[in-house]
């Protein structure tokens, strides 16, 4: 009987045991201080007046005056009574962090109210815990009082939308909230993609009414669009579009970026000097002391005309001329240039090759590469035939080549100009 009753003693003691570890109350814990913004509060005799809009830092000072180490605390803030639930920022809490005994720690932590909050008193809600027991509440009066001068970019739309070819145009239409107690006359409104350089900028008054339960001192005011023509060279990416609004006699600034992706547009694209080149053969059996002839059509595919260079280099195996070694072209034009190899007297049998370099300038456009096959001189007079015929049929590849290039390059810019014709700009 004893044995039992000294066991139910031990429970019960135990109990008691757990029950004191697990209720935290301000004689294990105190709060040394409380500061808003920092200044320190006097909970019994203080309302704090905060103005709508503002953001609100706290500093919490705590103590351990009990006599074993507090663990996993943690701070809660909470400010209670706004309409709409999902604004985030009327709540804030700490880490979990530990007090040792004898020591002071301070936590910091971060409130901004809302633009519009209701002029009334609210309270500041302090919320001291661990994981098990009672929670240290602390309650801070406050006033919301509206602010002076509050100016906010509501919105910001953009038409056609946030994408937009380059050498077109975006018309910007921005929405401005008026949360202060003052009109504001003559707000700056502008809107610029600075990497571009373009930007427009509008004037507006916005009239701020009178408090009344529906609208809570807010007004709101459409700027007129703005018009930003985006230029034809711009380079195709996505640029932060920067919208700005001054007010209160230009002292005050807000800002709000909205992403836009500019596309390329082939209209605008800058038409390079492109070379067309085609050749014909480029190879061929022969002999020494005879010579193979090679056509190279040139093909001016720019918007200009231009002149271009031809050289040939063979090396000590064989000589080489040019038909003609500078070619004008105007645009879309083209030309035939015929290249003659004649290998020497005791050359090696086998291939080889001649190079020609087409050049514009001191810039090398096009390096084409011609091989030779070099045989017996004892040829007969068939093959010659053979190799005639081989380049008759060349030739007539190289004419054929020719009208297909010229009517691909005359459809593009046919195409190109129908294109100008129907397109419109903003």
């Amino acid at each position: 009987m004893k044995k039992l009753l000294s066991l139910m003693a031990v429970f019960v003691i135990s109990l008691l045991a757990i029950s004191m570890v697990s209720a935290l109350t301000e004689d294990d814990l105190e709060v040394t201080s409380v500061k808003v913004n920092g200044d320190t509060v006097d909970f019994a005799n203080e309302v704090l007046a905060i103005e709508e809009g503002q953001e609100i830092e706290i500093k919490v000072g705590l103590k351990n005056v009990g006599a074993d180490e507090i663990k996993n605390v943690e701070v809660e803030a909470e400010i209670s009574g706004y309409e709409y639930d999902d604004y985030e920022n009327l709540e804030d809490s700490t880490h979990l962090f530990d007090v040792a005994v004898g020591t002071t720690k301070y936590v910091n932590l971060k409130l901004d109210l809302p633009k519009g909050l209701d002029e009334d008193e609210y309270w500041l809600r302090l919320r001291i815990m661990t994981k098990t027991g009672a929670v240290i509440s602390k309650e801070v009066k406050l006033q919301v009082e509206p602010t002076r001068h509050g100016i906010e970019i509501a919105d910001v739309a953009l038409s056609p939308g946030n994408t937009q070819k380059a050498g077109r145009s975006i018309l910007a239409t921005v929405l401005l909230e008026n949360f202060g107690d003052k009109t504001e006359k003559d707000v700056k409104v502008t809107v610029a993609i600075p990497e571009l350089g373009i930007s427009a900028t509008e004037f507006v008054d916005v009239v701020s009414t009178e408090t009344t339960d529906e609208n809570n001192n807010v007004d709101y005011e459409d700027v007129p669009e703005m018009f930003l023509p985006l230029p034809a060279t711009a380079v195709a990416g996505e640029y932060s579009l920067v919208v700005t609004a001054k007010y209160d006699h230009f002292r005050e600034t807000v800002t709000k970026i909205v992403k836009v992706n500019v596309l390329a547009n082939e209209m605008f694209a800058p038409t390079s000097d492109k070379l067309v080149l085609a050749v014909g053969p480029e190879s061929q059996n022969v002999a020494a002391g005879t010579t193979a002839s090679y056509a190279i059509a040139l093909t001016n595919a720019g918007s200009s005309s231009k002149a271009y260079v031809l050289d040939v280099v063979t090396g000590d195996w064989a000589t080489a001329t040019l038909s003609e070694s500078l070619v004008v072209l105007e645009a879309g034009k083209n030309k035939v240039v015929k290249v003659d190899v004649t290998p020497v007297a005791g050359a090696v049998a086998g291939e080889h090759v001649a190079s020609v370099a087409v050049m514009s300038g001191d810039d090398v456009l096009e390096t084409i590469v011609l091989k030779a096959n070099v045989v017996e001189s004892k040829a007969s007079a068939s093959q010659k035939f053979s190799l005639r015929n081989g380049l008759e049929i060349a030739l007539i590849v190289l004419v054929v080549l020719l009208v297909i290039i010229g009517l691909i390059i005359g459809f593009s810019r046919l195409r190109k100009d129908e294109d100008e014709e129907e397109q419109t700009y903003y």
